[in-house]
């Protein structure tokens, strides 16, 4: 090495001296390369639950609204009920009557207009037709089956009927929506025509057959249905605000 001092002295000849341009450069010690980690195998997306047949649908929406029902039922034990299946076994297709052993059966709406004008259970009568003639003491000798949507405005109306009229009246269990689950008909209350189509009352409530076609109150509409019904009729939790 040579020192590039202009005036070097002893100690370069000496080679101790501590010129920095005689002092070789330190290598620089290189840090390990660090590689990226491997992505490893792609991970497949998980795969969409396989769509059930029209069968399964109907299965799940009649086993809900057996859950719905059982969970009110408790809050009426004066409201006795019977089955959709009985009420149809009963029925006789060549007069369109139903009847409950020996006794004659009168089947009651207790919708609102609104809901009744788009069908009713076959051979039902409204509320309002029900009661005159129950004045008129037509239905003396009759046992009442009852029904609404799914069972908890009619459950109430039974008691009533029980309580205040001494009447033989039965709650239809899961009302409409069982009887189209057990194969009940319905038809236009004016005409008396056969439909499939039934009003649920809701959205949530949406769980009649897939062969049926669902019709139910918007939510605006809801509002204003709910301030129409008593209040002794107003389904617990279904009115909602």
């Amino acid at each position: 090495l040579t020192c590039t001092l202009s005036r070097p002295g002893p100690a370069c000849v000496a080679r101790a001296h501590s010129c920095p341009r005689l002092t070789p450069p330190r290598p620089r010690a290189r840090s390990p390369r660090r590689r990226a980690p491997s992505p490893g195998p792609a991970l497949a997306a998980p795969a969409d639950p396989p769509a059930m047949s029209a069968s399964e649908e109907d299965a799940r929406r009649a086993a809900e609204v057996s859950r719905l029902f059982l969970e009110f039922a408790p809050k009426f034990p004066d409201a006795p009920e019977i089955t959709a299946e009985a009420l149809l076994r009963d029925f006789s297709a060549r007069d369109g009557a139903y009847a409950r052993g020996s006794k004659p059966v009168v089947v009651v709406d207790v919708r609102t207009d609104a809901e009744t004008r788009v069908s009713v259970i076959r051979g039902a009568m409204t509320k309002r037709a029900f009661e005159e003639r129950l004045d008129a003491g037509d239905f003396a000798a009759h046992a009442v089956v009852a029904y609404c949507t799914i069972g908890y405005r009619s459950a109430q109306y039974v008691e009533k009927l029980r309580k205040d009229r001494n009447v033989d009246a039965y709650n239809l269990q899961g009302s409409v929506l069982a009887w189209t689950h057990a194969g009940g008909e319905l038809e236009t209350p004016e005409e008396k025509r056969a439909t499939t189509r039934v009003h649920v009352f809701g959205k949530d409530w949406d769980l009649a057959p897939s062969a049926f076609d669902a019709v139910y109150f918007q939510a605006p509409a809801l509002s204003y249905v709910a301030g129409l019904v008593p209040d002794a009729l107003k389904p617990w939790r279904w009115f909602k605000k």
